[in-house]
C-alpha cells in the first residue's frame, strides 16, 4: 500500500510541473546540479531554461472583452514566434473604463511586490548570486569547469547543442561535441559568493506560502513591512485537499490495464469525496456554492486564509469528453506577484478572444484556440481565472459548457 504523504506530494506535482519552470524563465529561480569529475578539477553542470521564452458583477456591467490576451499574458514573455507565458493568478492589465477602486487596487498590489521584489535584488543584507553567473540569452545548459588557480571557465550552450552533447553511448554528456554560444571567466571569490547563495535559497522559514521565497527572519521582517504599508494581507502556508474518489478510479483503471494491486491509504482527513470538496471550497472561500453540478473528478483543491483559492478538476461533457480545468481566485487585497501559476502557450495570435454571460449574470471573457481556452472575470475583491484543456478541440459550446457550471457571483466571503 503507498504511503498516503508520498501520494499527496506526488499528485500535488502533477500539474504544476511546469509552473516551476516557467518561473525559472522569468528568473524567479534557479536549480543547479553538481558532480565532480576528473582528478584536478571540479566540473558543476548547471541547467537552465532558454531565457528567449522566458455586489454581484451582472451581464453589461464592465466589457470584460475589450482587453483580450493583454489581461493575461506577461508581456515581458511574449517572443516574435508567439510564444508566452500566461498568468492564472492576477491580472497583467485592467480596462480604462473599470471601477477605479479595482485600478487602485491592482495598482497597489503590483506597486508593493515590486518593492519587494527590488529590495530582495538589492538589499546589502542578503546573498546574492554573481552576475557573472546569470547566463546569457538563448542558454539551456552550461558546464562550470574549475581552473588550477581556483578560478573557473563557464560555458554556455544553447538548445541545439543538447542532443550532441547527451548522445555519447556510456550516457555520459560530452561537452566537446559542440560549441558553446558564450564562455566566460569566474574568481574563486565568485564562486565563493555563489556557493553561499545556494546554501541560502535553500533555506526556508516561518508559514509563509512558498511563493514568497522567505529564507530567513530579516526577509520575513521586511515581507511584514512592505505588506502593512501597503495595507495587504499576506498568504500563509494553504489547506491542500485531494478526491479520494478520483484516486480510487486512477487507479483501478491503471490496476486493471497493469495486472497490479496498487492502493492509495485515502483515510487521511485531507481526501475527501467530490461533493465535500465542492462544500469545502465554498465554505473557505465563497458566500454560496461554487460549482453548479460536481465536478467528474478532482486534481486537487487548495485555499489560504485570505480568500485565494485553486480548484484544478475534471468536468466531462455531454458527449462524454473530459475536459481538464484549473480555477484559480486571487485576491485583489493580498501581496501577490501575479506569477504563482503560469501556463506557456504558442501561436497567441490564434487565440480569439470573445465574451460569454454565465447563468448568474457574470459577463466573462473568453480566449480559445484549438483545445485550448481561458476565461477570466474582474471580480469586485479578487480576480478569477480559469485555464481549460482537452485532448480533442473545443468548441465555443464546449467551452461556455464548462463556464456555465460556475457561479462567480457566489466568489468571496
Amino acid at each position: 500500500m503507498l504511503n498516503s504523504e508520498k501520494a499527496m506530494l506526488a499528485m500535488n506535482g502533477i500539474d504544476d510541473l511546469h509552473l516551476e519552470s516557467a518561473r525559472q524563465m522569468l528568473g524567479y529561480s534557479t536549480k543547479a546540479k553538481r558532480k565532480s569529475g576528473g582528478s584536478a578539477k571540479k566540473i558543476i553542470r548547471i541547467f537552465v531554461l532558454a531565457a528567449a521564452l522566458t455586489g454581484l458583477i451582472t451581464a453589461g456591467a464592465y466589457a470584460a472583452g475589450f482587453l483580450g490576451s493583454k489581461a493575461i499574458v506577461i508581456p515581458e514573455s511574449q517572443t516574435e514566434s508567439g510564444e508566452a507565458l500566461v498568468s492564472i493568478t492576477q491580472p497583467q492589465a485592467v480596462p480604462e473604463e473599470m471601477d477605479s477602486e479595482i485600478h487602485a487596487k491592482v495598482k497597489n498590489a503590483r506597486n508593493a511586490w515590486e518593492e519587494w521584489r527590488t529590495w530582495r535584488e538589492t538589499s546589502p543584507d542578503l546573498p546574492h548570486e554573481p552576475t557573472v553567473f546569470m547566463p546569457p540569452k538563448g542558454a539551456s545548459i552550461s558546464n562550470y569547469v574549475e581552473n588550477e588557480d581556483g578560478s573557473y571557465t563557464l560555458y554556455y550552450y544553447d538548445k541545439e547543442a543538447l542532443k550532441l552533447i547527451y548522445e555519447s553511448e556510456n550516457g555520459e554528456p560530452d561537452f566537446s561535441a559542440a560549441e558553446p554560444i558564450e564562455v566566460r571567466n569566474a574568481t574563486a571569490e565568485e564562486m565563493a559568493m555563489r556557493e553561499e547563495w545556494l546554501a541560502y535559497i535553500n533555506l526556508s522559514y516561518g508559514d509563509y506560502d512558498f511563493n514568497y521565497d522567505i529564507h530567513n527572519e530579516t526577509e520575513a521582517a521586511k515581507l511584514e513591512e512592505i505588506a502593512s504599508k501597503h495595507g495587504l494581507r499576506l498568504r500563509r502556508r494553504s489547506t491542500l485537499l485531494w478526491s479520494k474518489e478520483t484516486i480510487a478510479e486512477s487507479e483501478a483503471e491503471m490496476n486493471a490495464k497493469n495486472g497490479t494491486d496498487f492502493h492509495t491509504d485515502t483515510s487521511d482527513p485531507r481526501f475527501l469525496s467530490n461533493r465535500e470538496l465542492c462544500e469545502r471550497v465554498a465554505d473557505a472561500a465563497c458566500h454560496g456554492p461554487l460549482f453548479r453540478e460536481t465536478p467528474r473528478g478532482f486534481d486537487k483543491v487548495y485555499y489560504y486564509d485570505e480568500g485565494t483559492f485553486c480548484v484544478s478538476y475534471d468536468q466531462q461533457l455531454a458527449d462524454g469528453r473530459r475536459v481538464d480545468c484549473y480555477g484559480y481566485n486571487s485576491m485583489y487585497a493580498t501581496l501577490s506577484s501575479g506569477r504563482e501559476v503560469v501556463s506557456q502557450i504558442s501561436e497567441s495570435e490564434r487565440f480569439q478572444t470573445r465574451t460569454h454571460t454565465a447563468p448568474d449574470g457574470t459577463e466573462l471573457t473568453i480566449m480559445q484556440k484549438d483545445n485550448e481556452a481561458f476565461l477570466y472575470v474582474y471580480l469586485p475583491d479578487s480576480f478569477f481565472e480559469m485555464h481549460i484543456q482537452s485532448d480533442s478541440a473545443l468548441s465555443d459550446a464546449d467551452v461556455n459548457a464548462v463556464a456555465d457550471n460556475l457561479n462567480y457571483g457566489n466568489i468571496g466571503k
